[in-house]
């Protein structure tokens, strides 16, 4: 057995025999435990809700009855917006975010029925979940653990001893690491096996999505030991070590996101909601309506356009066009406000990278949530993607009146049959290669992180020069 495997093996044997590692690296593997096991029934809970939810819009929107077109638009439908089974082991933003939009005519109306409205318990730094388990509680067991591992040699004196068995500096701090990194890929490993199971068996699973994501928690922690084993080779004692790995991660886990996001909302504030309702309304306002101030030259282009000189020998229906009309000119609207608030959101994220400087964990946390289906991005696709099928929607009725309401307008009526056409709205979550174009900048920023503190740990052996003689 070499020198390098006999001190690995020693701190393995007496990491084992410390009750007080051992009793906090059982909380948290408990509460890992509890955490997915609470995102599991938290999830399969929605989905049921969701799956029964849209069962009976449909039923409702089946059983509308004769009705003209453009009312069944304002009837309408919902769009529901699913969770994917990663959602298990991250839940990002979904708690936060609506998860149903009604597809109305002539409004885009925001995503609402947001599933933290119904928690009762919420806690104040995150959602409890894995993603939260690891990011926070695991640098914090790192910290406990890596502390002594070798101030506490310098303490005992046996540091002295070991350098001067033969192992070496470079060689004393690879052992470190590697006792440190065994423990921790352990435990860590364990939870994220577990709750790899867990999503798999929510429903399908991306392997690709998942794979990416355990080696992104992966490169996390490694970058917590390598940080935490140079603290331990700089400090004096194990208290001092301790102290100060407590310290960054008090600052580097807790303290730099919530900076970060006031950072963001100050350098890239949204507008507040009537903020951004008064905007479109007064944007729509610029254009003539159909129905107001631009009929007369509407009307004037659809007898052109049919051929005739009056409205009433229109072989269509006048209003369905109005109608159709009146969406166009409102999407232009949307398209413009909506853009606008999306781009405000991409500079927020842009901003918030900054924060990356001091802390590895908003890149982890960027990563963790999209490959989870759960960060902003997905959000907005979701809401895109209902947008598009509410104007697919709205379209197909107003062309059923135009083609089919000519001389009636809203007095005609549509049947089960115009009903039966419409489907149910489905969500098409981004790519992972759409996904991972949006991800190559905190991935670089993870392995630049963990490139620098592999250095700074190798580095810092050159503090214990000396210490063997």
């Amino acid at each position: 057995m070499s020198i390098v495997t006999a001190i690995i093996a020693k701190d393995l044997r007496e990491l084992r025999r410390d009750r007080r590692v051992f009793a906090m690296a059982l909380l948290v593997l408990a509460l890992g435990l509890t955490a997915l096991a609470t995102s599991y029934v938290r999830i399969a809970a929605y989905e049921s809700d969701r799956a029964a939810t849209n069962v009976a819009d449909r039923a409702t929107w089946e059983a509308q009855g004769a009705r003209n077109p453009h009312s069944a638009a304002h009837f309408s439908k919902w769009a529901f917006k699913p969770l994917t089974a990663q959602a298990v082991l991250d839940p990002g933003i979904a708690a936060f975010s609506g998860s149903a939009v009604w597809m109305e005519a002539h409004n885009r109306n925001p995503a609402v029925a947001r599933p933290i409205d119904d928690q009762t318990v919420i806690l104040p730094s995150g959602d409890f979940s894995v993603a939260w388990v690891l990011q926070v509680l695991m640098p914090l067991l790192v910290a406990v653990i890596a502390a002594g591992c070798v101030a506490r040699e310098r303490e005992r004196g046996t540091l002295r001893l070991m350098l001067a068995s033969g192992v070496g500096e470079l060689g004393l701090v690879r052992a470190k690491l590697a006792s440190i990194g065994a423990v921790t890929l352990l435990l860590g490993g364990a939870i994220s096996a577990i709750g790899a199971v867990a999503a798999t068996g929510a429903g399908p699973v991306d392997p690709a999505r998942l794979v990416l994501w355990l080696i992104a928690y992966a490169v996390f922690l490694a970058i917590v030991v390598a940080v935490a084993v140079a603290v331990s080779l700089h400090a004096r004692s194990s208290g001092q070590a301790l102290m100060v790995l407590a310290g960054l991660w008090l600052f580097a886990i807790i303290l730099t996101p919530r900076a970060a996001v006031s950072l963001a909302e100050y350098a890239a504030p949204a507008p507040t909601s009537e903020k951004f309702w008064a905007d479109v309304a007064s944007a729509k306002e610029s254009y003539p309506s159909p129905f107001a101030d631009g009929m007369e030259a509407f009307g004037a282009k659809v007898m052109a356009q049919y051929g005739v000189t009056r409205l009433e020998d229109l072989p269509v229906s006048f209003g369905g066009l109005q109608l159709e009309e009146d969406e166009r000119l409102g999407n232009l609207v949307y398209d413009q406000q909506f853009a606008a608030l999306f781009g405000v959101y991409a500079r927020q994220r842009e901003w918030l990278r900054w924060a990356n400087l001091v802390s590895p964990l908003p890149a982890l946390q960027n990563i963790s949530m999209a490959l989870s289906g759960t960060d902003m991005p997905h959000q907005i696709a979701f809401q895109q993607q209902a947008e598009r099928r509410r104007r697919a929607l709205v379209t197909r009725l107003n062309t059923d009146l135009i083609e089919n309401g000519a001389s009636a307008d809203f007095d005609y009526l549509a049947g089960p049959q115009l009903w039966a056409e419409v489907k149910d709205f489905a969500f098409s979550p981004p790519s992972l290669g759409a996904t991972l174009a949006e991800l190559w900048r905190d991935a670089l920023i993870l392995l630049v992180w963990l490139a620098a503190a592999t250095l700074f740990a190798l580095r810092s052996a050159r503090h214990l020069a000396g210490e063997g003689r």
